[in-house]
């Protein structure tokens, strides 16, 4: 357990032991919530981008549209929306 003093704007250091232990660097993210008078830190784990090879991709509007080859064509599937959008101008 470590003691740690709140500033005038709210802020608290967390110790270097706890940051080493949990891999907090700088620009990371962390979700605080209270339960009583409990505060709860969480560390938010980074969002990783589908490789191109997923295999959800195959999937991607598939069903909705019934077309099969939304994920590799969705660029000119959008342009061709956005020029129809247009056209009824």
């Amino acid at each position: 357990m470590a003691i740690v003093k709140v500033t005038e704007k709210g802020q608290v250091t967390l110790p270097i032991e706890l940051r080493r232990r949990l891999r907090i660097s700088k620009d990371d993210y962390l979700m605080i919530e209270a339960d009583g008078n409990v505060l709860k830190v969480r560390k938010l784990s980074e969002k990783k981008l589908l490789a191109s090879d997923d295999p959800i991709w195959d999937f991607v509007g598939q069903y909705a549209s019934g077309q099969k080859d939304v994920s590799a064509q969705h660029d000119q599937y959008l342009a061709e929306g956005e020029r129809k959008r247009w056209r009824k101008r």
